[in-house]
């Protein structure tokens, strides 16, 4: 790989924007994203080395002897900052580290363009050692079939990982607030279609009237052009609150009208108040739910906050659920059925 494409590889999952053209090192993004492959919570997100040292220093996880996984911080050069490099111990031989590093040269201490497994003595400033007891694990939930939903917030997703992982379907944010799409909508479909992995969409509702919820629901029907899909009216903003229960009720059968005219399947999302307080019971006996409850929201399925009710098929059970091949957190959700 070209060193560029590292750089701007590890830049852009870091700042979360196309930085190709920028000259950002990359040492401390490249470490954070290999621990947000797993857990965001293990190192802080911070392009600074220095910053990183005094984070793992702060919390006392600052040491002087090296173990495997640790944040190693080097000093390089004569200028005043205390630390300008980082990797992460691989492995230890005597009285020297094997490191995984970013930002490093094939053949120097000098920094570069590649990724690579170095060997180290010295410039070693010091090591923070990650707190791996707290983090959360993914394991999959017996009994229930899972999934995850996902909008641009979750990157490019590598389909291999969360595959083998066990996700069996996923439901993509398509257009957004302004009609424009979700710039993964396309590359997750196509993935999931190649794959066989269940797929639906969802549309956040924002509209205060009929017309506004019809505009709403062409933006998914033009968006979908004759593929057919389940469509998921994602209602919860606070902002339709003060509509009342029955303009609420309105703007979703408005919506629902429009995408069912156009030969699609549609249901309603919202989280367990929104379900308890603002839906009518003409719509729980007459559509299908997906219903969000947290709970304690650890990342983990907690039974005893699984939502009941009329109709509901499906359970978004966190927010910070964490699956391989997705950076950072995710929405997890079960199938009830």
């Amino acid at each position: 790989m070209p060193p560029n494409s590292n750089r701007c590889k590890y830049n852009e999952a870091f700042y979360g924007s196309d930085v190709s053209g920028s000259q950002y090192p990359w040492c401390c993004a490249f470490v954070w994203w290999v621990f947000a492959q797993y857990d965001p919570c293990l190192v802080k997100k911070t392009a600074s080395c220095q910053d990183l040292g005094n984070w793992f220093n702060a919390q006392g996880r600052w040491h002087s002897n090296p173990e495997i996984g640790d944040v190693v911080f080097f000093h390089f050069s004569t200028n005043d900052r205390w630390t300008n490099h980082v990797g992460i111990v691989k492995d230890i031989k005597g009285n020297m580290i094997e490191t995984i590093e970013g930002n490093t040269s094939v053949s120097s201490d000098d920094n570069g363009g590649a990724v690579m497994v170095r060997q180290r003595t010295s410039n070693i400033v010091g090591y923070g050692r990650p707190d791996y007891s707290e983090k959360a694990v993914y394991e999959p939930n017996t009994g229930y079939i899972e999934g995850v939903d996902v909008s641009e917030y979750q990157g490019d997703i590598d389909f291999d990982q969360i595959q083998a992982a066990g996700i069996k379907f996923m439901c993509m944010r398509s257009t957004k607030k302004n009609g424009s799409v979700d710039k993964t909508f396309e590359r997750n479909l196509q993935e999931c279609i190649d794959r066989h992995i269940d797929y639906s969409l969802y549309k956040y509702a924002y509209a205060k009237t009929h017309d506004e919820a019809r505009m709403e629901a062409d933006s998914v029907i033009n968006l979908l052009q004759g593929r057919k899909m389940p469509i998921w009216y994602d209602v919860e903003d606070s902002s339709l609150i003060s509509l009342g229960n029955d303009a609420i009720e309105g703007i979703i059968l408005s919506f629902i009208g429009e995408c069912k005219e156009a030969g699609h399947d549609v249901g309603v999302y919202c989280n367990k108040n929104w379900y308890d307080n603002y839906i009518s019971k003409y719509l729980k006996d007459r559509y299908q739910f997906w219903v969000a409850r947290y709970g304690q929201n650890t990342g983990l399925l907690d039974e005893k906050y699984k939502p009941t009710g009329r109709n509901i098929i499906a359970w978004q059970y966190t927010s910070k659920g964490q699956v391989p091949g997705i950076v950072g957190y995710v929405d997890r959700d079960v199938l009830l059925l």
